[in-house]
């Protein structure tokens, strides 16, 4: 049953991962940072305008943190309720026969998914 069961959690937390694009979210938050440190860095931007722009790129980053933040939290209340539902489900998912298991299926489910929406 817990097999079952992890590995539905496993190919919903890929879908919720692909879906909410994570990695763009990811992505964009690199590129912020990477732009606001090269204002910061740049000496023919003056003070004045470092002082108008880096304030929006903090929030920009902020809001994709929190949005990644959430995704996982999100990953993370599957498992956790699920353990409330079923007994040791936890402990089957962290030892070592439940990780290679999700393992298995994540990658396996991904590479399928690959195949089917070409």
């Amino acid at each position: 049953m817990n097999q079952l069961i992890l590995c539905l959690i496993c190919i919903s937390s890929i879908e919720i991962f692909i879906r909410s694009n994570y990695l763009g979210l990811l992505s964009s938050t690199v590129k912020v940072c990477k732009k606001s440190i090269g204002i910061i860095l740049n000496k023919n931007i003056s003070d004045h305008w470092k002082e108008n722009i880096i304030p929006r790129y903090s929030l920009q980053m902020i809001k994709y943190s929190l949005q990644m933040i959430f995704i996982l939290l999100l990953i993370t209340s599957l498992f956790l309720i699920t353990e409330k539902f079923l007994n040791n489900f936890l402990e089957f998912t962290f030892s070592l026969i439940g990780i290679i298991y999700s393992i298995l299926i994540t990658f396996s489910y991904a590479y399928l998914r690959r195949l089917i929406l070409k």
